[in-house]
């Protein structure tokens, strides 16, 4: 653990909130069962590397923490392990605010329920999900760069208060230099930034949207069939 986060363990006052330390902790096994099936929109997962490569990366200043709404949905998948039948709740989040410098409302999207999970310094037995932290790392960041879809860019039904543009976390910029644990809290693995860009898919987006904004994409493509 570094000294940027044992400083802030007494509080959550003024950065990071929830200490990630204290985040309660997940056993790697755990975290990966619900991991092998994503539920939801499953026909609209594969579309995810085109999603991927058709967004832009984007500089975001982040507002006071007052100007951030956060949202949070729920979502059951179902996966076999040890061939049993297990049942996990993950949290879909979404982090709001109104942007300036864009001239509209953005969302950044994350995910919770073990999708992002960081060995424990202390116990090599327990992993912690930096997801339960993001909110917090978001309020502490002044800038962040993430992706955006192109075809959701371009929307003019995206980037209202009702219907945040979704933008997806890749580093934090400025604001949180003091941070030694850079790859765990200040950044996104590639790896996981498409597994959250599946689940968007899948849980974010009802099917009928998918179909309006993909739905073509995905046939010229040949990934519906």
């Amino acid at each position: 653990m570094n000294d940027f986060i044992r400083s802030r363990i007494p509080s959550i006052a003024s950065n990071l909130g929830t200490v990630f330390a204290l985040t309660v902790a997940t056993p790697l096994v755990v975290s990966l069962i619900a991991k092998f099936t994503l539920g939801g929109n499953k026909a609209a997962t594969p579309y995810a590397d085109t999603y991927i490569q058709n967004s832009d990366t984007i500089v975001v200043p982040i507002p006071f923490v007052t100007a951030i709404t956060p949202i949070h949905k729920t979502f059951t998948s179902r996966a076999w392990f040890a061939g049993t039948a297990h049942t996990e709740v993950s949290t879909y989040s979404q982090i709001c605010f109104y942007s300036p410098k864009y001239k509209r409302y953005l969302a950044v999207i994350s995910f919770i329920g073990g999708y992002n999970v960081v060995q424990s310094e202390t116990d090599e037995k327990f992993w912690y999900d930096v997801e339960k932290e993001r909110s917090s790392i978001i309020y502490d960041s002044k800038t962040i760069s993430a992706y955006v879809n192109r075809t959701q860019w371009h929307d003019p039904s995206y980037g209202t208060k009702d219907n945040p543009l979704p933008i997806f976390f890749i580093k934090s910029l400025t604001g949180l230099e003091s941070c030694a644990s850079e790859t765990d809290l200040l950044t996104i693995k590639p790896s996981v930034n498409k597994r959250f860009v599946e689940l968007y898919l899948a849980h974010g987006l009802k099917p009928k949207e998918f179909e309006r904004l993909y739905g073509r994409d995905m046939e010229r493509l040949g990934l519906n069939e």
